[in-house]
């Protein structure tokens, strides 16, 4: 456990293939602060656009696999929010982009303070849902 926190902490940024690089520009214009790392299989960006906090993985090829934002609650689906709400309080909220389907990863604390990780499509459909 403590070897995999050092490699976390540690890791050091890279430079991607330019097939990456220009399908980012294409992918997220205007994004800032942008760090490169490799993967086994993938390149993931960690970035800012707009404010928001995304992860993007894209292929050796350079082909953008999925991304992620870490959203302010305000961006969620006003349906979706409320039916969170009735759940608990939100305490994390990420949009995942994966071939074009939306879904969102949040997690909630009841009014106990246990946390539950809830995994919803765009609509509102709950996928999955587990105590942390």
């Amino acid at each position: 456990m403590e070897n995999l926190a050092k490699k976390i902490l540690i890791s050091e940024t890279i430079q991607p293939p330019d097939s990456c690089l220009q399908q980012f520009d294409e992918n997220f214009p205007g994004a800032i602060n942008i760090d490169w790392f490799k993967k086994e299989h993938y390149y993931e960006a960690i970035f800012y656009k707009d404010d928001i906090e995304h992860i993007a993985y894209y292929s050796a090829e350079g082909h953008l696999e999925s991304y992620k934002m870490f959203l302010p609650t305000k961006f969620i689906p006003e349906s979706i929010k409320r039916m969170l709400e009735r759940k608990g309080e939100i305490m994390n909220v990420v949009l995942i982009n994966k071939g074009n389907s939306i879904n969102y990863e949040v997690i909630i604390r009841n009014q106990n303070l246990c946390r539950y990780l809830i995994l919803l499509t765009d609509l509102g459909k709950v996928i999955s849902e587990m105590q942390l």
